[in-house]
C-alpha cells in the first residue's frame, strides 16, 4: 500500500483568511487564493494547521494533495445533503461557502471526489479521490 497525499505551504497574496478543509485555487499573483469562479484552477485543500480552523492570510497556507484511496476531511456548504458515494462539486462562487464541498454539480467544479464518511456533529464529510469513470453509449447492431 502507497499513500499518495502530499502538503506543503503556500503564500497567500490576498486579505482573505483561508478556512481548513476548503479547496482553493491557483492565484495568477503568486501563491492560492479562495476560489471564487467555476473558471479558478483548483490547486488542492487546505489542512488544518497550529493556527486552527482560519489560516490568517499573513501566514502560509498548507495545502494538500490527497489521491486514490487517502482521505481528507472537507467543509460542507451549508445547504449540502450528502450520503456514503456521493459524487464531490466544489462551491464556485464567493461568499462564506466558496471552496466548501456539495451535490449540486450546476454551476460548481467537477471532482473525482467522492464522499466516503459523513460527520455527524458537523458540517464536514471525509472525501477520497475516486476514479475517472465514462460510460459509451451502446451502438446498434
Amino acid at each position: 500500500s502507497s499513500s499518495n497525499d502530499k502538503v506543503w505551504a503556500e503564500i497567500n497574496k490576498t486579505n482573505m483568511d483561508l478556512l481548513a478543509g476548503t479547496f482553493v485555487a491557483v492565484n495568477a499573483a503568486g501563491g492560492v487564493k479562495r476560489i471564487a469562479a467555476a473558471t479558478d484552477v483548483v490547486h488542492g485543500i487546505v489542512v488544518r494547521t497550529v493556527f486552527g480552523d482560519s489560516i490568517p492570510h499573513t501566514e502560509p497556507t498548507d495545502v494538500g494533495h490527497f489521491s486514490h484511496g487517502d482521505e481528507v476531511v472537507a467543509l460542507c456548504d451549508d445547504d449540502a445533503e450528502f450520503a456514503r458515494g456521493d459524487k464531490v462539486y466544489i462551491v464556485a462562487t464567493a461568499g462564506a461557502n466558496a471552496g466548501k464541498i456539495t451535490s449540486e454539480a450546476t454551476g460548481n467544479i467537477a471532482t473525482n471526489y467522492y464522499v466516503t464518511e459523513l460527520s455527524t456533529g458537523n458540517k464536514t464529510a471525509a472525501i477520497t479521490l475516486g476514479f475517472a469513470q465514462a460510460v459509451t453509449a451502446a451502438q446498434g447492431g
